[in-house]
């Protein structure tokens, strides 16, 4: 089996060390510049809150350069979604981080990545999972625009996951393993990921204040309703007239299942994943709080250990382990049910 790398978030340079030390192979982060907020929001230059970023340049630097030090590549999200009239902007700011020793850019927008290209970009470029990757001719569309790294879908099944990483060997394969696990497929939704009040973003991933009007799900609230992607909504159907057909009466949101308070997880299916040629495993979670994503990446590595140490261990005694383990890390007093797991199918196949 090949020992996959562990690709973590982090959002101060306070961080990188620790994150290094409890287990990351690879880092990677957002940045939000003033020069942006002044004229858009946080969610138009890289689909999340501000509170989620890098503000500084300076900092970000540091922080690229401390994780040098320890031979850990950092990589910077761009997948956002772009408007002619953003260019100059992000083409200024694009070329303020070309100055940084970034080892890759995170994309979505076919429309930078083609100017990405036009520009010779030096830095490896990474296809998010806004991409929308579920199969080959996709994979060698992106191949041929310069890409190194597919971020595979988060309902990409493992049998897919097995037979894009096998038929392409030349691209690098990276896979979601813990939190934010969506019911929806990511580079096909047009729902917002936050409320819109980006000073709630300063307490994402906490409890939220019962004094606002607007709520959002808290890593740790067990009575959180869910993201405000999840906002009731109708739907209506047009002929090609524009006439109105139907009007559906309004749809109640979705509301995520939890496994131990929006710790969703598909830590059993790195026993399968570790046969494919996928490279990383994605934590996913800039927002959550840091000690949360300190735990997550200790108990990933204390995963990848089982393997390691227990070269031989059958399926079945892995995914046991792995749960045993689970319930140390997180608390957890409970047996896996299987709600919010990536890879649900591993538990009936074992």
């Amino acid at each position: 089996m090949a020992m996959l790398k562990i690709t973590t978030p982090f959002r101060e340079k306070g961080e990188v060390i620790p994150l290094i030390e409890a287990g990351a192979d690879e880092l990677y982060c957002g940045y939000l510049p003033s020069d942006w907020k002044k004229r858009y929001t946080a969610l138009e230059f890289e689909r999340k809150g501000g509170g989620s970023n890098f503000t500084d340049l300076s900092e970000l630097r540091q922080a690229v350069d401390l994780a040098h030090t320890r031979k850990i590549p950092v990589y910077l999200t761009l997948n956002g979604l772009y408007v002619k009239d953003q260019y100059p902007l992000l083409l200024k700011i694009i070329n303020q981080l070309n100055e940084i020793d970034l080892d890759a850019y995170i994309v979505a927008d076919i429309g930078l990545l083609l100017t990405l290209r036009k520009q010779g970009c030096k830095k490896e470029i990474h296809i998010s999972t806004g991409g929308t990757v579920f199969n080959s001719e996709a994979v060698l569309f992106y191949k041929d625009l310069g890409a190194s790294r597919i971020i595979l879908d988060r309902q990409i099944s493992l049998d897919a996951i097995r037979a894009l990483s096998q038929e392409n060997p030349d691209i690098d394969f990276e896979a979601f393993i813990l939190n934010t696990l969506c019911v929806y497929i990511d580079g096909f939704c047009t729902f917002l990921h936050t409320s819109g009040r980006e000073h709630l973003d300063d307490i994402y991933g906490r409890r939220w204040r019962k004094d606002e009007k607007v709520y959002m799900i808290a890593s740790y609230d067990p009575q959180g309703g869910g993201d405000a992607c999840c906002l009731k909504y109708s739907v209506r159907a047009y002929d090609g007239g524009l006439n109105k057909k139907v009007a559906t009466a309004e749809i109640q949101p979705t509301i995520y299942k939890h496994l131990i308070d929006g710790c969703e997880c598909g830590a059993c299916a790195i026993y399968d994943i570790a046969k494919t040629n996928v490279k990383s495993i994605k934590i996913v979670g800039r927002q959550l709080s840091p000690e949360k994503r300190l735990r997550d990446t200790g108990f990933i590595r204390n995963v990848l250990d089982v393997l390691k140490d227990n070269g031989h261990i059958s399926k079945k005694d892995f995914i046991s382990e792995v749960q045993r383990r689970y319930r140390q890390a997180y608390d957890y007093d409970k047996s896996c049910r299987g709600n919010n797991c990536y890879h649900p199918d591993v538990l009936g196949n074992v």
